[in-house]
């Protein structure tokens, strides 16, 4: 989206929040602040003084750093390598200072709170340790100008304290900070001034919309939000799925649970718990070593995903990007993929068919248009999403394991996204979800299990659980001695 007569002002000591729906424009002023694109008119001033970021090295001599929601880490260098990544200090003779890199990396993760090992690889790293490799590695610039796109997506709650805690005192020194978030609860604690964007336009500029979630909302959807989390109650007692003692080699110890038809069953706990891997376990990515999964009272012999598939089981990964979406492909391959069988009558595949399907599904799910014929990684996060779940219902799968579904997308995707675990949940499927957000799990969930390293140690009515019990349910070893057969 371009820039209309776009004006902000940022000013030293400040966090300022830019929000807006994805596509409204914000993306495209991060790349001018970020000399990474030049603007057609208008200019730049930076302490009254008009100047060309013509470059991304033109805007970091300037004193901009920039972190970007897509990652740019070599998975196989060192966390300290990353930070200093093209700014090496040198010691007498040209050559690397490696004993000065690792002291100032670990200098910079201290004052973050990160317990990272400076030599460890990269890749070795959670997703959320390496966003917040990303945060390091743009604060060694010593920057004026701190710009984060979408910083705490991959974050837990106790990592985003930290960051926020961080940033405050960055803005205590001085440093201007621009803040882009579709995490508005955060936005309003940290920002102090906010513009919002619209249709490539600032639609509110500092001071004009009251800064509390509800009216953010309505001027940056135009429509007021009554309903944050529109839950419909489509639960039965009908089991579909049964999980009984799973243990894999990745985190999950014991984990078991039961799904009912129509269902949205949250798996609640804190970044590390192991909610993933319950859901990797489900997926039959990774192999049990012990424990048994029972689909419509029959046991399930899980070999790979291809037989969960099968099974009617699906996934909606937590990393859509790695692992969910064909990027250079157009949403028809992506939505078809799950079953090439249905547009593939007899032995020919059906091209007609298959954008047959496409448009289909473009229309039920109001998927952008222009995803019959862009690769994926040209559209935006919740249209992505969006062609993730056709993948599934073009599958007719009867269980949906969403990891963080609503990560990263705006909040008006993050309501179709909600719509379509209704429209799911109606139609007799049923959903895990799994979500960091506490108010979207329990907001969204009939039933919540918390998941305590690899264990779900009790599963209860989404009435009785409160925010406090996700996180305090991860912070103790005690084991609920209740089943999933006593009365809940």
């Amino acid at each position: 989206m371009a820039n209309d007569g776009v004006s902000l002002t940022l000013t030293a000591g400040r966090v300022h929040g830019l929000l807006g729906e994805n596509g409204c424009g914000k993306s495209t002023l991060i790349k001018i602040l970020s000399g990474v694109q030049s603007p057609d008119s208008g200019e730049i001033l930076h302490k009254g003084k008009a100047i060309a970021l013509s470059s991304p090295s033109a805007a970091s001599a300037a004193g901009v750093a920039t972190v970007y929601q897509e990652f740019s880490l070599i998975p196989e260098a060192s966390v300290a390598e990353n930070i200093f990544m093209g700014r090496h200090p040198l010691r007498f003779g040209g050559f690397v200072d490696w004993a000065r890199i690792d002291r100032e990396a670990e200098k910079i993760l201290s004052e973050l709170a990160l317990d990272i090992d400076v030599h460890a690889k990269v890749g070795s790293l959670s997703v959320a340790e390496q966003q917040l490799v990303e945060v390091a590695k743009a604060l060694a610039q010593d920057a004026e100008l701190l710009i984060l796109d979408e910083p705490t997506t991959a974050l837990g709650k106790e990592e985003v304290e930290t960051l926020l805690d961080f940033l405050r005192r960055m803005a205590g020194r001085g440093v201007a900070i621009l803040y882009i978030s579709h995490r508005l609860d955060e936005v309003v604690a940290l920002v102090d001034d906010f513009t919002i964007m619209k249709d490539g336009r600032v639609v509110s500029s500092p001071g004009q919309t009251p800064k509390d979630v509800e009216s953010i909302v309505s001027t940056m959807i135009g429509t007021a939000l009554e309903d944050q989390f529109p839950k419909e109650d489509n639960a039965t007692e009908e089991v579909v799925l049964e999980a009984r003692g799973l243990r894999t080699r990745h985190r999950v110890r014991d984990a078991s649970f039961t799904l009912r038809r129509g269902e949205v069953l949250g798996l609640g706990g804190v970044i590390g718990a192991g909610r993933t891997e319950i859901a990797r376990a489900v997926f039959g990515v990774d192999r049990l070593l012990s424990g048994e999964i029972i689909v419509d009272g029959r046991p399930l012999r899980m070999r790979n995903p291809t037989d969960a598939i099968r099974a009617g089981i699906a996934l909606v990964p937590e990393n859509r990007k790695s692992e969910g979406l064909f990027f250079n492909f157009a949403a028809g391959p992506n939505i078809t993929a799950a079953n090439i069988a249905g547009v593939a009558p007899g032995l020919l595949f059906s091209h007609r068919r298959e954008r047959q399907v496409t448009q289909d599904y473009i229309a039920q799910l109001d998927i952008t248009k222009s995803a019959a014929t862009k690769a994926v990684n040209l559209i935006s996060g919740g249209n992505q999403q969006k062609v993730l779940i056709a993948r599934w219902l073009f599958r007719d799968a009867q269980v949906v394991i969403f990891d963080e579904p609503t990560q990263g997308i705006d909040v008006g995707a993050r309501l179709a996204v909600y719509r379509l675990i209704n429209r799911l949940t109606k139609a007799g499927k049923s959903v895990i979800l799994i979500s960091s957000a506490h108010d979207e799990l329990l907001g969204m969930s009939d039933r919540v299990a918390l998941v305590h390293h690899g264990v779900i140690t009790d599963v209860r009515p989404v009435a009785d659980v409160s925010p406090a019990d996700l996180v305090s349910a991860s912070e103790t070893e005690h084991v609920s001695d209740r089943t999933e057969s006593d009365p809940l």
